[in-house]
């Protein structure tokens, strides 16, 4: 798994960010930046936290511990009239493997149709 301070610099130039804006954003020196994407010295708890809320992930995202790096947040979002992205997740875990594989099979040819509808698109 990746290690924080790899993380965080992946995080921070996906943002198109420079140290500086960072360190700004977060209160502390470039130094400290460098330190953390380094692996030199490691947040303190704060800062972490600090951190998790500006990237919009979660404190276990940042130290490694899980590969997602979705806000917890994004699970309260609605996707439908009736349903947010959690409770959505919740119904197809409910599901049996057939249900679960017929979905997935409306969902990838709903993914094909958009991107087809895009191919063409661009050539008018």
């Amino acid at each position: 798994m990746a290690k924080l301070g790899e993380l965080l610099a992946e995080l921070r130039q996906d943002k198109k960010m420079t140290q500086r804006e960072l360190a700004d954003k977060l209160h502390v020196s470039i130094g400290t930046i460098s330190n953390y994407e380094k692996g030199v010295h490691s947040p303190d708890l704060e800062k972490l936290i600090n951190l998790a809320d500006y990237f919009h992930v979660t404190t276990d995202y940042l130290l490694g511990r899980c590969e997602s790096n979705l806000s917890p947040d994004v699970f309260k979002e609605p996707i439908a009239e009736r349903k947010t992205i959690g409770e959505f997740i919740y119904a197809f875990k409910q599901l049996d493997a057939a249900r679960k594989d017929a979905l997935i099979l409306i969902m990838d040819e709903m993914e094909f149709h958009i991107a087809i509808n895009r191919c063409n698109k661009k050539e008018y």
